[in-house]
């Protein structure tokens, strides 16, 4: 009796090819650029959100300033707005995030205020306004601006 063998076929290993690590590789790649993407413009945003921040509290600042200094109390009450009133912008400061002012512009001090009080004239109010501008990291200038009306109390 003669037994004859069949021979059996080798088995496939078991495992991943190249093609199918490099497509896994790929997909991830892309997956976490577009996660760092997004987190790069999310912080960006949290930095410009902070600037926005910074000269509308400047230009608040500027204005409570200013109206702590409307009226000396007399006889007779001097007005000390009348001699600031203007009908165009005051030269520019240059403030830093702190409220220091400087006459020059650099790193520090990065943010311009400008201020303008008009005089509407007897029995009418004044007209504040003061603008801060700032560059953003890409260049671009914004401006925060806030006006008042401020009432003659005399």
């Amino acid at each position: 009796m003669m037994t004859t063998r069949r021979q059996r076929a080798p088995r496939a290993q078991g495992g991943y090819t190249l093609i199918e690590v490099m497509v896994a590789l790929m997909l991830s790649t892309i997956g976490l650029l577009g996660t760092l993407a997004v987190q790069m413009t999310v912080m960006s945003a949290s930095g410009n959100s902070n600037d926005a921040a910074i000269a509308t509290q400047l230009a608040t600042q500027t204005l409570e300033e200013l109206s702590a200094r409307t009226l000396t109390a007399g006889p007779p009450v001097v007005d000390q707005l009348s001699a600031s009133a203007v009908t165009g912008w005051a030269a520019p400061k240059y403030l830093n995030a702190q409220g220091v002012t400087s006459a020059q512009k650099d790193a520090a001090f990065r943010f311009m205020r400008e201020v303008r009080i008009e005089n509407q004239g007897v029995g009418n109010p004044y007209n504040v306004s003061v603008r801060v501008s700032y560059s953003l990291d890409s260049g671009i200038t914004k401006t925060v601006r806030i006006d008042q009306e401020r009432r003659k109390t005399w």
